[in-house]
């Protein structure tokens, strides 16, 4: 080969690898990779309630009114069995079915916190007691890792709460435990109307007997 072509094929080797590293510093000085400590697009959303005020916390779901309401439950039922498609990679939900990466949960309503046989459970769910009653599970359901610490479940929870009702409600069809329904909740007490004063003990005592 010619030294005309060596330096031919050496000064084109040259020239792709500088073609190159030209590409590169161009997109590091348009593509900046540098991102704030706190996104400035990000804005904080405060749930408000209907009268104007910042939200309460939910309580616990209704069990003894939703489940108390026979068309209703089956709903939920029938919702819970296409939800537990999430749970089937970990458990198994036949009578005498085996247990997989879970233990088995055809029974689990009612039964007690790390009880099913053969399953080896880790130390935090064998200290955790109890038994799955309705408001274990709908705590357990919602965030796994947050009401047991430590657990080898991996399942991030439900969070709709409509879902997890429904998945109760489908674990509850098909467990043989009877677990009593809990009466339902006190209805909240109807709210003042907006400028009139809710009467105080002293303005009761102030008023006319019989008045």
């Amino acid at each position: 080969m010619s030294d005309l072509r060596m330096n031919s094929v050496f000064g084109a080797v040259v020239a792709s690898v500088l073609g190159i590293m030209g590409v590169g510093v161009l997109a590091d000085t348009l593509v900046h990779t540098n991102y704030p400590d706190t996104p400035g697009y990000l804005p904080e959303v405060v749930l408000e309630a209907a009268s104007g005020g910042a939200a309460a916390p939910a309580g616990p779901p209704d069990f003894g009114r939703l489940f108390a309401d026979q068309v209703q439950l089956d709903e939920l039922i029938a919702r819970g069995a296409r939800v537990e498609a999430q749970c089937t990679a970990c458990h198994n939900f036949d009578a005498g079915g085996p247990n997989g990466i879970g233990p088995n949960l055809h029974d689990v309503f009612g039964r007690a916190v790390a009880s099913h046989a053969g399953f080896e459970y880790s130390e935090p769910m064998q200290a955790h007691g109890g038994a799955w009653d309705y408001l274990a599970l709908n705590e357990f359901l919602a965030s796994p890792s947050r009401a047991v610490p430590g657990t080898k479940m991996a399942f991030a929870g439900l969070r709709n709460d409509q879902d997890r009702v429904a998945m109760i409600a489908y674990l509850r069809s098909i467990s043989p435990n009877n677990v009593a329904l809990p009466a339902p909740l006190p209805e909240a007490a109807p709210a003042a109307a907006e400028g009139e004063a809710a009467p105080t003990e002293v303005d009761a005592a102030a008023a006319p007997a019989g008045g």
